[in-house]
């Protein structure tokens, strides 16, 4: 089945234009009277490019944080190391980290960064958490 541009972004919670720009840059999907349109292996393709990004009550950069903190027992030492780790810009990082160690999301202890699992929001926002994929670095050769 073939998706168009708008169907493969609401899917990853991205931009349309997000969508065509890594098309075009990954050579997947074709045109078609005009319009692209995206088969199963392309839109697999695209989502490890650009990860998937669900809909939640915090802001994307704060739910791609959580969702790789959440997957590291031992934490993140840094911003930097959340940045990388999640795909973001450093400042992006920084500041989604600042937003949730303020709500109490995410504690510091022994100056690494964690979930706090025990925090009341939590069970809330676990299911929409674990639909996040970060971007696979250097997805070509994934």
């Amino acid at each position: 089945m073939n998706n168009t541009p708008e169907q493969v972004a609401r899917r990853l919670g991205t931009s349309r234009r997000r969508v065509v720009s890594a098309a075009r840059r990954l050579g997947v999907g074709r045109i078609a009277a005009g319009q692209w349109l995206f088969s199963g292996p392309d839109f697999e393709r695209l989502a490890a490019e650009l990860g998937v990004d669900v809909g939640g009550p915090l802001p994307r950069a704060q739910m791609r944080v959580l969702a790789e903190l959440s997957l590291r027992p031992h934490g993140l030492v840094s911003a930097r190391a959340v940045a990388v780790a999640c795909g973001l810009a450093p400042a992006t990082a920084s500041a989604a980290l600042k937003a949730l160690v303020a709500d109490g999301l995410v504690v510091v202890r022994d100056a690494v960064f964690h979930v706090d699992v025990l925090h009341p929001r939590w069970l809330e926002l676990r299911p929409s958490v674990r639909q996040v994929r970060q971007p696979v670095p250097d997805a070509e050769a994934a």
